[in-house]
């Protein structure tokens, strides 16, 4: 089955890139792994750095304004709740169901969301470095071993490569059933219980359109006598770059 045209992750690369691209990704692999469980600025500097360098080896794209959003909001919220749920020196600063912001929370939540921050700049360059269906194939080249131990590895993957597949198609539908909601309400939503209403309206008729999709989906599988294929034997990248992806997830884990 053919994706072309349905999958816009990222701009076609040269061929002579392919080889940038196989070397970033064990970097990037290893920069999100030590921004998640770094414990010194040390490490989460040298993580963001190499996750910087990588993304800009792989051609990532600057994101988009959503998923920036999206971004920014959670470092919000992660510091918000670390502002007012640990303890510590007081900060002149309002008080919210009798907890007050601290100094404490503060550090930490700053350093929380420059985690996110680090960590999504990285997985945002292996989506470039692994473009469309083949972050599924190279995952599950990675764990074909664990077939043996009843993981369903094959399975798994085809799962993760009709979900990269069918997602944008999702994001189209959401977008055309909340434009016609809006149409039919005729003005934009009004204070809190109009926005849940029209969220609702959105979010119902896209899980009915997406069980749909997916019964259709399945009906064609099973009329083309679909069967579960093995996982495609993925290149390797350099051993410099895994050895420096392994040594630089094991630095952030060990050196706290």
């Amino acid at each position: 089955m053919s994706v072309a045209g349905s999958l816009p992750v990222t701009a076609p690369i040269p061929v002579d890139g392919e080889a940038a691209r196989r070397a970033a990704a064990p970097l990037l692999i290893g920069a999100a792994l030590a921004a998640v469980v770094a414990g010194r600025v040390e490490t989460l500097a040298l993580a963001a750095v190499v996750a910087l360098a990588a993304a800009l080896a792989a051609r990532a794209r600057w994101p988009g304004g959503r998923a920036a959003g999206a971004l920014l909001t959670s470092a919000g919220l992660a510091i918000a709740l670390n502002l007012y749920l640990v303890p510590g020196r007081s900060l002149p600063l309002p008080t919210v169901a009798g907890a007050a912001a601290t100094w404490e929370g503060l550090a930490q939540g700053a350093g929380f969301a420059v985690r996110i921050l680090v960590a999504a700049i990285a997985v945002h360059g292996l989506r470039a470095a692994w473009p469309g269906e083949q972050a599924a194939d190279e995952l599950a080249d990675r764990a074909r071993g664990l077939e043996r131990f009843g993981v369903p590895v094959r399975r798994v993957r085809a799962m993760m490569g009709l979900a990269i597949r069918f997602a944008p198609l999702l994001g189209d539908e959401v977008r055309r059933i909340a434009a016609i909601q809006a149409q039919r309400a005729g003005r934009p939503p009004r204070g809190p219980a109009e926005r849940l209403e029209r969220l609702r309206a959105v979010l119902i008729p896209s899980l009915v359109a997406s069980l749909e999709r997916a019964g259709q989906v399945g009906v064609a599988l099973e009329a083309r006598h679909y069967r579960l294929r093995d996982p495609e034997r993925m290149p390797r990248a350099p051993w410099w770059a895994r050895l420096a992806g392994w040594s630089l997830a094991g630095l952030g884990l060990l050196w706290r």
